[in-house]
């Protein structure tokens, strides 16, 4: 048995499993860091609607006051933000 067996110098296939799997998971921290620093226009994962799609969900949610703070709430916006989006929804 080498003398670096169990340690991370080792050259096994375990230890160049662990190696890969570690690379692996310190590729997608950075990655996700750098997501985070990059200014986003709407969250990850999230689906792009079109105008027309938008006046849709907000005729249906206009008239129900829960389902509008929660929507505001999910989007985490601001009173400003609020606001501004009641102005141009309502137009």
């Amino acid at each position: 048995m080498p003398d670096d067996f169990g340690t991370p110098d080792a050259a096994d296939a375990t230890s160049r499993n662990e190696k890969t799997v570690t690379e692996a998971a310190q590729y997608i921290v950075d990655l996700g860091e750098q997501a985070k620093t990059e200014v986003q226009n709407r969250e990850l994962g999230s689906v792009k609607i079109t105008p027309a799609q938008r006046k849709q969900e907000f005729e249906i949610m206009k008239d129900n006051p829960e389902h509008l703070a929660k929507f505001f709430t999910d989007q985490k916006a601001s009173v400003e933000e609020m606001v501004q989006y009641l102005k141009k929804m309502n137009k």
